[in-house]
């Protein structure tokens, strides 16, 4: 198993610190410290931190006070970052200081990732010294591309869920709700070695699945209908996802139907990857297409995938949106750029309300040369099972 790089990671974000035009950068998202630290405490929401991450060309350093560190401090060693304790002060204080010692001017803050009172009164703490500039996914965009350390971990993680799933389908049955079927699947993946789901499972039969996030309730499964389950786990902190669409007994025509024009459509986007396609819009649109021509393009309303690592929504952008103005375009451009060692999902769908929905979503490693699958592909048309 590779180790993590955290010298790297920290080299790469100070680079693009400071192609920012900063002198530093607050980082109070917890999976960018996680990314740089090593640290596994989770925060609930903006509104909770266990610790910042202050990154200048002279300090690494993690506020954070001794009893978020009890007992974990062995996590933070490898990544060489120096503990800037709260016990005795603020955050907004500690941090303060450091940059009036380090000579910082120009300090960028992660605008999504810290509540205004937060932000406010670390701006009455620095006063003249420094000015606080917003960012945008800055380390977002460093981590895109995994290293390593990350890809062997998410294949882990995508074992598991492919694992866990091979676990359900001998089980599941005609009869079975939504909720039955979510909890078991979520019980092997933990089983098998998660640490838990990377998001709240998907299980949606017959018209639910019209519903791209819907949520598992007590409706039993019939056979024949389209039984549509989104589902990953983590695996030290990084995440897996993967969607299967199938039915228990004979498929519906309409199902074998539909089933054929997604997986034509994944295909697309495969080969665009193949043939070298390297902006997010462009393999969005190679498998857009195909359901257009199929006559579905308005039951298909969300983009091809997203990228996937500590978080399961995270950069590059995969998607066909187009912005207002050359400028915000061009930002886009910079965030939908798959360069080799991105992961990113394949998951175009078709809905349709009152029937149901078909959607088959895979993993994919981008590489030098194309792409690898990481996770395991149903190779039938229409995976049914006996019920």
């Amino acid at each position: 198993m590779a180790e993590a790089d955290f010298g790297q990671r920290l080299a790469r974000t100070r680079a693009a610190i400071a192609q920012a035009g900063l002198d530093g950068l607050l980082i109070t998202s917890q999976y960018n410290r996680r990314y740089l630290t090593g640290f596994t405490a989770h925060d609930g929401d903006i509104t909770e931190s266990s610790g910042w991450v202050l990154v200048t060309p002279n300090t690494f350093g993690l506020v954070a006070g001794t009893f978020q560190l009890s007992g974990v401090e062995d996590e933070i060693v490898p990544s060489g970052v120096r503990v800037l304790s709260t016990d005795k002060a603020t955050p907004w204080s500690v941090v303060a200081e450091a940059i009036k010692a380090d000579g910082t001017k120009r300090l960028g803050f992660e605008k999504d990732w810290i509540s205004y009172d937060r932000y406010s009164r670390l701006h009455r703490e620095l006063g003249a010294d420094a000015e606080l500039l917003p960012t945008d996914d800055l380390v977002q965009m460093v981590r895109a591309v995994k290293d390593a350390a990350e890809i062997a971990t998410m294949r882990r993680a995508a074992d598991v869920a492919d694992q866990a799933f091979e676990q359900l389908l001998a089980e599941i049955k005609v009869g079975m709700t939504e909720r039955e079927i979510a909890t078991l699947l979520e019980q092997h993946m933990v089983e098998l070695g998660a640490s838990g789901t990377s998001f709240p499972t998907i299980v949606a039969c017959g018209p639910g699945g019209a519903q791209p996030h819907a949520v598992p309730t007590d409706r039993p499964v019939q056979p024949g209908e389209p039984l549509l389950i989104d589902f990953g786990c983590r695996v030290d902190g990084y995440c897996s996802d993967t969607t299967r669409t199938f039915c228990i007994g004979e498929p519906d025509p309409k199902l074998t139907e539909l089933y054929a024009i997604v997986r034509e459509a994944q295909d697309a986007g495969f080969q665009a990857l193949a043939d070298g396609v390297r902006r997010g819009r462009d393999v969005d649109l190679a498998a857009r297409k195909v359901i257009e021509d199929a006559g579905y393009g308005e039951q298909y309303f969300h983009s091809l995938g997203h990228g996937v690592g500590l978080a399961i929504h995270e950069l590059p952008v995969t998607a066909t949106l187009r912005l207002q103005t050359p400028e915000a375009d061009a930002e886009l451009a910079k965030r939908e750029q798959l360069e080799p060692n991105c992961v990113i999902s394949n998951e175009p769908g078709i809905y349709i309300p009152g029937w149901g929905g078909v959607r088959l979503e895979d993993m994919v490693l981008v590489t030098a040369d194309g792409y690898e699958i990481m996770t395991v592909r149903n190779p039938e048309h229409v995976r049914s099972i006996a019920g």
